[in-house]
């Protein structure tokens, strides 16, 4: 997965493509290779402020990993951020595979890890 901040990263992109959930979902993603691009915009430029020491986009992106419980698809991730990057700057994430790249239908899966100091609680 690619996740690219930056002005006209949209140019990654071919459209976005939202697979539909069903039984055994993570499962099935995590068989299928996944070449995927996560941009901060289209085909325009980008905000680099608006969310403090970082970008609007950037902020929002952290946020969401930092409150990830578990297991969270690039898919859902998406649709939780895009709305809020969009009401903080004038840019519309985008999501897609990568062109020519090997895409099989997978996904990218953000596994939420034990920190250090909590595995001994």
């Amino acid at each position: 997965m690619v996740v690219a901040d930056s002005c006209y990263s949209g140019t990654l992109t071919r459209g976005i493509k939202l697979d539909v959930k069903g039984p055994n979902y993570l499962e099935r993603i995590a068989r299928l290779r996944s070449r995927i691009v996560l941009s901060s915009g289209g085909l325009e430029p980008v905000a680099d402020g608006g969310g403090g020491s970082n970008s609007a986009f950037a902020r929002v992106f952290l946020d969401e990993l930092a409150s990830n419980p578990g297991v969270l698809d690039s898919t859902t991730l998406y649709s939780r951020i895009r709305r809020p990057i969009m009401l903080a700057a004038d840019q519309a994430p985008e999501l897609a595979d990568i062109r020519k790249a090997g895409h099989e239908g997978g996904d990218f899966l953000f596994i939420r890890s034990t920190p250090l100091d909590s595995a001994s609680e």
